[in-house]
């Protein structure tokens, strides 16, 4: 039999009704109780999924009863008159006891005490979601009732993972109530808490997992097992934490953000006055016409641009599938576990890094996704509003089944960017196919744009013969020569790049955000707009 009920409601502070496990209260718990009811939540009740009624094992036993009592009454006088009797009050019994479980399955709503923010946390965190079994007062509730959480769709069972065991709530009556307005006739609402802790494991908005509540019949025949929903959706965030400490300790960031004052390299691009020419000024920065209308040499004087467009150029081809080593990420003393990493994850937390870094330099920074064309646009801006749009815009990005265009991108980079722009180009340029569209599309915006690039140099690409590799056999020594070979053609691809002003960096991963982030800054350092 299934279902569907629904409701939402919203309080300030409320008072649980006797919450005791099955050992018991503890103080933890009344403590964990008392910090609830200083906080502001919002109550929401789940919605219902499903709805199994099933024996337990001592319909079982009294069946087996009956089937002996069947074999035994045939040689007893008036045995069957006895065996009708003993039939029908087990059948009166176990009529009785499911008729008195289906009453009661709504008395004990789940609902869930949503916090202020919401269903959120961060890969690789452990959340604490708060529950709670409501129950009006108009019956007296007793027994045991078991919950326990579960992942809503198989596509979650990827994202999170309940780390809690089924629990066992103990429903009982206590004075405490939580009294709303002017009840009628004294009615008022109980609430049991409890906790259940949930891992999260892949960044992006999933679906809320699954609560499921087991309850058992007075007599212990029957047993009801609900599934319930949630309304709310699950957002897990990537984890910046360790990217931002990485940037802390550049000594780029430092010298560009923190107190420190270094002096700026470079020329600037935004036109400040026109002075007399004096001896030193570059011929170059004479103008001419000002020069011919006043009969003497005028100099244009520049100053440095405060504040410049970035925009994030993001590979979400085939290439940003490719899986990376992934470590346990250690939260609160356990180790938690990630799911294994991408490319693209990778490219994601270093852009959401780079935002941030942007967003304390002031610089207006933007988005731009792509696999065979341009898939997603963001234009640059600046505050906090717009990173948080840049936040959501790669919450749910995913890699796609298509192989990089490079010069479709570019092309449309050209056409939609008027202004001069900083393009921080984050992805694989290791396969060979896309090299021929790569400097094609180089081309197109190589005059107009700044471009820097970064790519994850492979395990296949690294420089041969160093100091901490032993090869003791013939096939290490050429598997060696051959990584050499394949770093020397990584090399002079981007040799060839710098001659075009286009600067490619191939990096290992745990150097790709960090080399990316200063990439940026140094840049800006050095006025490359």
């Amino acid at each position: 039999m299934r279902g569907r009920h629904s409701k939402s409601a919203r309080i300030g502070t409320w008072e649980t009704a006797g919450a005791v496990a099955a050992g018991g209260a503890t103080p933890a718990r009344a403590h964990r109780s008392t910090t609830l009811r200083e906080q502001p939540v919002q109550r929401i009740a789940l919605d219902l999924g499903g709805m199994q009624f099933s024996p337990e094992g001592l319909l079982a036993w009294l069946i087996g009863i009956l089937g002996v009592a069947a074999c035994i009454a045939p040689r007893l006088p008036r045995g069957w008159l006895w065996f009708s009797l003993l039939a029908a009050a087990a059948a009166l019994t176990a009529v009785y006891d499911a008729v008195a479980l289906w009453l009661i399955r709504k008395e004990c709503a789940p609902v869930l005490l949503l916090p202020e923010k919401g269903l959120r946390g961060r890969e690789g965190q452990t959340m604490q979601i708060s529950l709670a079994l409501s129950g009006s007062g108009q019956r007296r509730q007793h027994g045991e009732v078991r919950v326990a959480m579960m992942p809503a769709t198989q596509a979650t069972e990827d994202a999170i993972r309940v780390a809690s065991e089924p629990q066992r709530l103990r429903l009982e009556q206590s004075a405490s109530v939580e009294r709303g307005g002017a009840p009628a006739r004294g009615a008022y609402i109980r609430l049991w808490p409890f906790t259940v802790e949930v891992a999260l494991l892949q960044r992006g908005l999933w679906p809320g997992p699954r609560l499921g509540i087991e309850r058992g019949s007075h007599l212990r025949i029957w047993r009801l097992r609900q599934w319930f929903d949630f309304p709310a959706q699950l957002r897990i965030d990537a984890d910046l934490r360790a990217g931002r400490e990485a940037i802390l300790r550049s000594p780029v960031y430092r010298a560009l953000v923190a107190a420190q004052q270094t002096p700026w390299t470079g020329h600037g691009r935004d036109f400040e006055r026109l002075r007399e020419y004096q001896a030193g000024d570059n011929y170059a920065e004479i103008a001419w016409k000002s020069t011919a209308r006043r009969g003497v040499p005028v100099t244009r004087l520049f100053q440095w641009e405060q504040k410049q467009e970035i925009y994030y150029v993001i590979d979400q081809s085939r290439a940003s599938a490719v899986l990376l080593d992934s470590a346990p990420v250690p939260e609160g003393g356990v180790q938690q576990t990630r799911t294994p990493r991408r490319l693209l994850d990778v490219y994601v937390e270093a852009a959401l890094v780079g935002a941030t870094v942007a967003l304390e330099l002031g610089d207006e920074f933007g988005l731009v996704a792509y696999a065979d064309e341009p898939k997603s646009w963001l234009r640059a801006g600046s505050g906090q509003s717009q990173f948080h749009q840049f936040r959501d815009r790669l919450l749910n990005i995913q890699s796609l089944p298509t192989t990089a265009d490079y010069e479709s991108l570019f092309s449309e980079i050209r056409v939609r960017l008027r202004r001069r722009a900083y393009l921080l180009l984050l992805a694989d340029l290791t396969e060979r196919s896309v090299l021929d569209s790569l400097r094609r599309g180089v081309g197109l915006v190589r005059t107009s744009h700044a471009l820097l690039m970064t790519s994850i140099l492979p395990a296949h690409a690294r420089p041969a013969f160093s100091e901490d590799e032993e090869l003791h056999t013939d096939q290490e020594v050429y598997a060696a020569l051959a990584r050499e070979k394949e770093n020397q053609r990584l090399g002079a691809l981007a040799r060839q790049l710098q001659q075009l002003n286009v600067q490619l960096r191939y990096v290992p991963p745990e150097m790709f955000l960090r080399t990316a982030v200063e990439g940026y800054l140094e840049g800006k350092r050095e006025q490359r707009l």
